[in-house]
């Protein structure tokens, strides 16, 4: 390769170059054009710098998997089956202590209603709730606009008096 070498970078407009200082800048290619080396060692050191930035655990080894045995595999199955079945049964002794708590919290406030309203607790709050509703109808239909407009005198008198005296 001699000078002028590109780099075609369409999927991304950003160059890695190395700062004053040996520090690692991204300058951004605003027009979309390849980025331009003007040497190889520039590429090199581009290319060294994307390496060295790349995670390692991006890296896959295969010699490291190609080397295990059955009786490795299996073992990790097995392994992992027990830990599933462990975990089955850790998650159903939860679902059984929910199942627990939501059943006491019923009967903690079905205990309470008793206490505070006696028998048919129940009954009686729908009773309340029906008799509110009865009597804030009846208080709709009541004229009240004359009786109020029949008052206001004789609270504003009402109140002059007690300022004065």
């Amino acid at each position: 390769m001699s000078v002028g070498v590109r780099l075609a970078r369409k999927a991304s407009s950003f160059a890695m170059t190395r700062g004053k200082f040996g520090e690692t800048r991204m300058n951004a290619d605003t027009t979309g054009r390849p980025v331009e080396f003007d040497t190889d060692d520039d590429l090199q050191e581009h290319l060294a710098l994307l390496e060295a930035d790349a995670h390692a655990e991006d890296r896959v080894v295969p010699d490291a998997f190609s080397r295990r045995t059955f009786e490795d595999v299996h073992a990790d199955f097995l392994a992992v089956k027990d830990e599933v079945e462990h975990l089955r049964a850790r998650l159903s002794v939860v679902t059984q202590q929910a199942d627990t708590v939501i059943r006491s919290r019923a009967e903690w406030a079905d205990a309470s209603a008793h206490a505070q309203l006696g028998d048919y607790p129940w009954l009686k709050l729908a009773g309340a709730m029906a008799g509110t509703y009865v009597l804030a109808s009846l208080v709709r239909t009541i004229p009240l606009g004359s009786a109020f407009t029949a008052a206001l005198p004789l609270v504003a008198a009402a109140i002059q008096r007690r300022t004065e005296g």
